[in-house]
């Protein structure tokens, strides 16, 4: 699966949330914050990996 494969599903599935979640700020806030924050671990511990040769 594709970087922008992965995107689309996480976007297929989180969208129902933010619509749900916007018509409460923190409640929306907190979803985006969680599912990004989780994408950007990822990554980041992707490029680390990747960068000690595992």
């Amino acid at each position: 699966m594709g970087a922008g494969t992965g995107i689309l599903f996480i976007d297929m599935l989180v969208r129902p949330l933010l619509r749900f979640g916007f018509k409460f700020y923190f409640i929306g806030f907190t979803v985006l914050f969680i599912v990004y924050g989780y994408i950007a671990y990822k990554a980041i511990k992707s490029a680390y990996l990747a960068d000690r040769g595992y």
